[in-house]
C-alpha cells in the first residue's frame, strides 16, 4: 500500500517524536483523544505514547463504527440473509459483533447463511459479477471516510447495469460525537 511503508520507518517515527518534543511547552499538560479501538490499538501497537513527553496524555474516545453500531443494525442485516436469501457482504470485524438472541453474522453463516467477508467495497462487487441471479447486499460501515467508496461502489453498479447490488449503508458521523465530547463537562473533567 502507498505511504504505509513510510509510517513503520523508526528513524522518521522518532524525528516526529523529537519534533513533538520540541513544540509541546513543558508548563502545559496536552490530552490528544484516540477516536476508536483501531487508534487505540496502533498506538499501542507500536509505543507511540511511550514516545511522547510526559505531560502528552492519550485519551480514548467514542469508539468505533462496529463498536456503536446499534443491535438493531446487525438484527436487521441477518434478516435480510434469513428472509430475503441474499448473500451478505461485510468486514470481517462485523461478523463477531453480538445480535438480539444471541446471535451474530457469524453464527447466521455457520447456519448456513450466505454471509461472505470481503476486505473491500470491490470485493463485494466482484461477488455481484459472480453471482447475477442471487442479490448482493454490502453492509458498509466505517466513518466519514469510507462512504466514498461506498459511493464508488453504487456508481460502478449502476455505470456496470449490477442490478443485484445494493448496500446498506451505516456509516458512522463524527462531528456529533466530537460535539457531544467538547459540551460535555462530564467528560472534559475526565481529560483534564
Amino acid at each position: 500500500m502507498k505511504y504505509v511503508d513510510e509510517f513503520r520507518q523508526h528513524k522518521l517515527a522518532r524525528q516526529l517524536a523529537a519534533a513533538i518534543r520540541d513544540e509541546v511547552d513543558p508548563g502545559r499538560s496536552y490530552h490528544l483523544m484516540e477516536f476508536c479501538g483501531g487508534h487505540t490499538h496502533a498506538i499501542f501497537r507500536y509505543g507511540v505514547q511511550d514516545l511522547m513527553p510526559d505531560n502528552v496524555r492519550f485519551i480514548h474516545g467514542p469508539g468505533c463504527p462496529v463498536c456503536v453500531l446499534p443491535v438493531g443494525r446487525i438484527d436487521n442485516a441477518i434478516h435480510l440473509v434469513e428472509a430475503e436469501d441474499v448473500i451478505l457482504c461485510t468486514y470481517g470485524d462485523l461478523l463477531r459483533v453480538p445480535a438480539s438472541g444471541r446471535n451474530s453474522l457469524i453464527k447466521v453463516k455457520a447456519a448456513g447463511g450466505d454471509v461472505r467477508m470481503v476486505y473491500s467495497t470491490q470485493d463485494a462487487l466482484n461477488i455481484a459479477r459472480e453471482n447475477p441471479d442471487r442479490q448482493v447486499v454490502f453492509l458498509a460501515i466505517g466513518f466519514e471516510t469510507t462512504t466514498p467508496p461506498s459511493a464508488v461502489a453504487l456508481q460502478q453498479a449502476r455505470r456496470e447495469g449490477l442490478k443485484n447490488f445494493s448496500l446498506f449503508c451505516n456509516h458512522v458521523l463524527t462531528p456529533a460525537a466530537i460535539q457531544n465530547i467538547l459540551e460535555s463537562p462530564e467528560v472534559r473533567e475526565i481529560g483534564s
